[in-house]
């Protein structure tokens, strides 16, 4: 029995490795999507892909996008305070109250990309607050469903 565990629990897990958004989530949002649109016809990769490199603005910093702060590849694990981000342009701070990046704690934020973050796009909740807060940073307005479930269907693809 033990070994017939094992057996699975090794072919399972690519499956865990690379799960991406939850079903649950995606279902979500295309209940959401087709209440805002009856003409809903499915999530898009290709349009996930241009919103997560679409150009928002945020005073001061200029033209910003996702992947201005969670890196163009979405793969990638962010040092923060070793990176060309400015923590600035992602979190609002100022200056004054930003501590000194050689004395600061080295901080690891893991990659976006479930591929590379087996955890990420998994609970429901933390998934809408994430894009929540995302959406109005970057965009200066909340994402519709149609758009967030495009960007985790995309995120989720990439390997």
């Amino acid at each position: 029995m033990k070994r017939f565990a094992a057996v699975l629990g090794l072919v399972l897990w690519p499956a865990v490795l690379h799960a991406g958004p939850t079903q649950q989530i995606l279902d979500h949002y295309a209940e959401a999507a087709r209440q805002e649109d009856p003409g809903f016809d499915g999530f898009s990769s290709e349009r996930g892909k241009k919103l997560y490199h679409e150009k928002g603005i945020i005073r001061g910093l200029g033209f910003v996008t996702c992947a201005s702060c969670h890196l163009p590849d979405p793969r990638e694990m962010i040092i923060a305070h070793q990176s060309k981000i400015l923590c600035r342009a992602c979190h609002v701070i100022n200056d004054e109250e930003h501590p000194n990046p050689k004395k600061a704690k080295v901080r690891k934020i893991p990659p976006l990309a479930p591929s590379a973050n087996a955890k990420r796009l998994t609970d429901p909740q933390t998934v809408e607050d994430f894009l929540r807060v995302n959406c109005t940073l970057v965009f200066k307005r909340e994402c519709t469903a149609k758009e967030k479930g495009d960007v985790l269907v995309w995120l989720g693809g990439v390997k």
